[in-house]
């Protein structure tokens, strides 16, 4: 596929941007008003942005490894970061569930944790595919919300494919999300998905090989350096969004 960088910006733009205060969010170049979605059990957020037909759903990622972005060169900070951070978020629950009702014939199944966050807010985001008219979609998140962004874009493609003539998923910095049957059948589902890896990100590493048999859905593109003298420290640094958007609009001549 051929990869429009500018689009790629301008998505992570607004992955940035969904870290705001909720309450009083803005969006860069967005006409009307966003639709704000948030479930506080589960501290889960996002935001349709509506262009015509058209909304971009973008889901808010952790800000937990804001505060890692100094002295991150010791075993302690690495030791605290698996703890509090890798731990706590991405690996809390190891097990695995298929959403829909029914036995999968794909084998399909996914992150509890992941699945968790994603169907607090699932139910009003079907309510807005249900009273809008809606043509096309795009899903977006960074880390966390890469996770999410990828599960809503199969759920969508699953249950309004009749209605939606387009559909896309942005992702930067995304963990895995699911078993090799779930990578297979979101690869058939939605072939214009792009998932992004800035330098040396640690967080796509995630889930481990040995924490379940997790697998990344396709297409990644791969941007920035991935060799760094600080090791450890270009391993978290290279997560943070505004460093995707920064090699991005490079890339998209901007």
């Amino acid at each position: 596929m051929i990869v429009d960088y500018s689009r790629a910006a301008k998505y992570a733009v607004f992955c940035q941007e969904v870290y705001q205060d909720f309450s009083g969010i803005q969006f860069e170049g967005l006409a009307e008003s966003p639709t704000l979605i948030e479930q506080a059990t589960t501290d889960t957020q996002c935001a349709i942005l509506p262009e015509g037909t058209g909304i971009t759903i973008v889901f808010r990622g952790s800000t937990s490894s804001a505060d890692w972005e100094n002295n991150l060169d010791t075993q302690q900070a690495r030791a605290e970061f698996d703890q509090q951070v890798i731990q706590g978020e991405i690996v809390a629950n190891r097990e695995m569930v298929y959403p829909y009702s029914g036995k999968s014939s794909s084998g399909a199944m996914m992150h509890q944790g992941f699945i968790n966050a994603y169907f607090s807010v699932r139910d009003r985001i079907h309510d807005y595919m249900k009273n809008h008219e809606v043509s096309s979609v795009v899903t977006t998140g960074h880390s966390l919300g890469g996770a999410l962004a990828t599960l809503c874009v199969v759920d969508i493609q699953y249950n309004f494919s009749n209605k939606v003539q387009k559909l896309e998923a942005f992702t930067y910095g995304s963990p895995k999300v699911g078993n090799e049957g779930f990578r297979d059948s979101f690869n058939e589902r939605v072939p214009n998905s792009y998932r992004f890896v800035h330098g040396m990100d640690i967080v796509a590493e995630l889930p481990r090989w040995w924490q379940g048999g997790y697998h990344h859905v396709d297409k990644e593109y791969c941007i920035g350096r991935r060799f760094s003298l600080n090791f450890l420290s270009a391993r978290f640094k290279d997560h943070e969004i505004g460093k995707y958007i920064e090699v991005l609009k490079k890339m998209a001549g901007g």
